[in-house]
């Protein structure tokens, strides 16, 4: 049921240009990961998009009934960029209310509390796309996995699949890194503490719109301040995104979390910014 690929980006596009044509309809989130969203645009699949609102969230329901009218769905779990992320339950039932293909991608998954891994055997439909480029830090090796219906996975590695993926270094480093994630177990447990202390500091302020994250990072509104809060921390060494307008939101900024220190040092920036 699994299958291998040189970063999950290029399982996606296989997906894409052998399962889809230009009368294809995917059913996606407003925003979602911007590689997908290009390659659909590359190959002239039709997107329909539900936005995100101005909590940046979504409801379950909105997607079951959009289904209705769509031959895929493809949902990043946790958002990029959000940080956004369904519950198990929800995705179950809309899973199971759909009969097309239904791609989570989990990039970010080592960093959230729930998977969808263990409804694979339940659904055939479902496909989890995962990779070892967020929380393993290997993104230069380009290692992607797919795991999905046994069936789906045969014609994918055999028909679908470059005939070498992967070469062998990035093979050994994949399977060294899989090897020691036990140890590395730890790491994800402390973003996640540290990514609450963020979350919780940043929302002392009245000048910024703070949302929940199950990703690496947190997503925060500057209410128009952007620019100024980006450019401030440029001066002094710190790099986060600028992302602009997200859903209802025009400043949107995006911190990764890093080591204590590294956060220390950001939010003590941003209070001496603000205060």
């Amino acid at each position: 049921m699994i299958s291998v690929g040189n970063g999950s980006d290029q399982i996606l596009d296989l997906i894409l240009a052998n399962l889809c044509t230009k009368s294809t309809k995917i059913l996606t989130s407003e925003p979602t990961f911007g590689f997908f969203e290009e390659r659909c645009k590359l190959y002239s699949i039709n997107q329909i998009k539900i936005p995100f609102s101005k909590n940046m969230d979504l409801r379950i329901e909105d997607f079951i009934k959009k289904a209705k009218s769509v031959d895929m769905i493809y949902l990043d779990s946790p958002n990029n960029p959000t940080g956004f992320q369904f519950s198990n339950k929800d995705l179950e039932k809309l899973i199971k209310s759909f009969s097309g293909p239904v791609i989570i991608d989990e990039a970010y998954g080592e960093f959230s509390n729930s998977s969808v891994l263990r409804l694979v055997k339940k659904y055939p439909n479902l496909i989890l796309v995962k990779t070892l480029s967020k929380a393993f830090g290997l993104a230069g090796l380009r290692v992607g996995y797919m795991i999905a219906d046994k069936k789906f996975t045969e014609i994918f590695s055999n028909v679908i699949q470059y005939p070498y993926p992967l070469n062998t270094i990035a093979i050994e480093c994949g399977i060294l890194a899989l090897e020691k994630s036990k140890q590395i177990t730890s790491i994800f447990e402390n973003i996640k503490k540290q990514r609450t202390r963020v979350i919780q500091n940043l929302k002392k302020y009245d000048a910024f719109d703070v949302f929940d994250s199950n990703a690496n990072f947190v997503l925060f509104d500057a209410k128009g301040a952007d620019t100024r809060v980006y450019n401030a921390l440029i001066e002094q060494g710190i790099s986060i995104r600028k992302l602009g307008k997200l859903a209802s939101h025009k400043g949107c900024l995006r911190v990764t979390i890093g080591t204590s220190d590294m956060n220390s040092k950001f939010l003590l920036a941003i209070r001496d910014l603000l205060e």
